[in-house]
C-alpha cells in the first residue's frame, strides 16, 4: 500500500498507556505509515519518560515546526516519530488538529486518529484502509471496540444520533455498559458517527470540512466532526470484523463528577451546533425540566451528587463558557468537581455553592 497513512496520537499527562499503545501502533503489518504523537502539554515527567522509551527503542523523533513541509523520503521509515508539543492542554478535538494539520500539510492520503488509551491489532489500520480503497463513497471508517479490561465485552459498535439528541443520551447503538461479542456483531455496517478515539479519515475530505471545532473541549466533538464529514448514508462506516481495545475513561481520570459535567454541557452545546429547531426546542426544555425536577428530590443521594454537575452545565452553557473557558479553567473545574462523589449529600451541595465559584 503506497497511499500515506499519518497516525495521530495525541496523549496528555500519562505515559504507561501511551507506551503500550504506541508499542501496538509499531506493530502494525502491511502498511507504511508515519506517526505522529501530540503532547497536550504534559508535565515534563510524562513527556520525559515516553522521549525516554522512544530513544531506547531505536525510533528517531522529529520534532515539528509549525506548518513545516518535510521532503518525501522521510515518511519511507516508519520508525520516524513526528512530534508535535501543544502550548496548552487544549483538550481532545482542538488537542488533535496541529497533527490533522501536518498530515494535511504534507498530502497525507489518510489520518488515523488513535487516542492514547487504545491497544490496536497487527493488521488493524491496514485491513480499515483496504476497506476505504475498495468503497470510493466511505470518508471515514472505525473499528469494533472493545473494553481492554474484559476483552470478551463491546464497548462501541456504531452510533445513532435520532431522539437521542433531544434526549442528551449516548450515542453508542447501544445502551448497556459493554456486552458480549458473537458472530452478529460482524461485517461492514453503516453509522451516523465515528469513534473519535479510534477511526481513519480521508485526508482531502477532512480538508474540505474543517478540523475539529474548537468550542468543544472534551466529549462530543467527535460526533460534530463525524456529522461534517458525512455527506451520504454510507460515508460513514463500521467494521465490525475488525477490533480495537479501550481502556475506558482512562484520559479524563478518577475525578466521575467533572466527566458528568462535561458530558451535560457538550451534549448541549452538540445540540446547539447540529440540531434542528425542534431539537434545540425540546433538548434545551428537556434539560431545564430534568434539573428543576431533580431538586425536590436532593435529599436522595443519587440526584444530590449529580446537581451541581446539572446546574453548572446548564449556567455555563447559557453563558456560552465552551471550549475556550474550559481550557483557561481546567484546573480550577478539576479541583471544584474532585469535592463531588456518590456520596456528595444535599449539605455538602449547599456548603460547595456558596464557598466555590465557577
Amino acid at each position: 500500500m503506497n497511499k500515506k497513512t499519518g497516525i495521530v496520537v495525541l496523549f496528555w499527562n500519562d505515559y504507561q498507556k501511551t507506551i503500550t499503545c504506541l508499542e501496538s501502533i509499531f506493530k502494525q503489518k502491511k502498511i507504511n505509515f508515519s506517526l505522529i504523537l501530540v503532547d497536550n502539554n504534559s508535565n515534563k515527567i510524562y513527556s520525559k519518560k515516553i522521549l525516554n522509551w522512544l530513544k531506547k527503542s531505536r525510533k528517531k523523533i522529529i520534532l515539528v515546526k509549525e506548518k513545516k513541509i518535510y521532503e518525501k523520503k522521510i515518511f519511507k521509515s516508519s520508525k520516524n516519530l513526528f512530534y508535535i508539543k501543544n502550548k496548552h492542554n487544549y483538550g481532545c478535538g482542538l488537542g488533535h488538529n496541529p497533527g490533522y494539520q501536518f498530515c494535511i500539510d504534507n498530502k497525507f492520503n489518510y489520518i488515523a486518529r488513535i487516542d492514547n488509551d487504545m491497544i490496536v491489532p497487527k493488521l488493524t489500520i491496514n485491513n480499515l484502509i483496504k476497506r476505504m480503497e475498495k468503497n470510493s463513497k466511505i470518508n471515514a471508517i472505525s473499528p469494533k471496540i472493545m473494553y481492554a479490561q474484559n476483552p470478551d465485552l463491546i464497548w462501541w459498535r456504531g452510533a445513532k444520533i435520532g431522539q437521542n439528541l433531544k434526549l442528551q443520551r449516548n450515542f453508542g447503538s447501544h445502551y448497556t455498559k459493554g456486552h458480549s461479542d458473537n458472530k452478529k456483531y460482524s461485517g461492514l455496517i453503516n453509522s451516523d458517527a465515528i469513534a473519535g478515539c479510534a477511526s481513519i479519515m480521508k485526508t482531502d475530505k477532512l480538508k474540505k470540512i474543517g478540523l475539529s471545532d474548537p468550542d468543544f473541549f472534551y466529549g462530543e466533538e467527535d460526533v460534530e466532526l463525524s456529522v461534517r464529514m458525512k455527506d451520504s448514508k454510507d460515508s460513514l462506516k463500521v467494521d465490525l470484523n475488525e477490533k480495537t481495545y479501550h481502556y475506558v475513561s482512562h484520559t479524563v481520570g478518577k475525578n466521575w463528577a467533572k466527566t458528568i459535567y462535561y458530558n451535560y454541557k457538550y451534549r448541549l452545546l452538540l445540540i446547539k451546533k447540529i440540531g434542528n429547531r425542534l431539537d434545540k426546542f425540546f433538548g434545551y426544555s428537556f434539560s431545564i425540566i430534568k434539573f428543576l425536577l431533580s431538586i425536590p428530590l436532593l435529599f436522595n443521594n443519587y440526584y444530590s451528587s449529580r446537581f451541581l454537575q446539572r446546574y453548572f452545565a446548564l449556567i455555563h452553557f447559557f453563558q456560552d463558557k465552551y471550549g475556550k473557558y474550559d481550557r483557561v479553567n481546567y484546573l480550577k473545574i478539576n479541583s471544584f468537581f474532585s469535592n463531588v462523589s456518590k456520596k456528595t449529600s444535599v449539605f455538602d451541595v449547599i456548603k460547595l455553592i456558596t464557598k466555590f465559584k465557577l
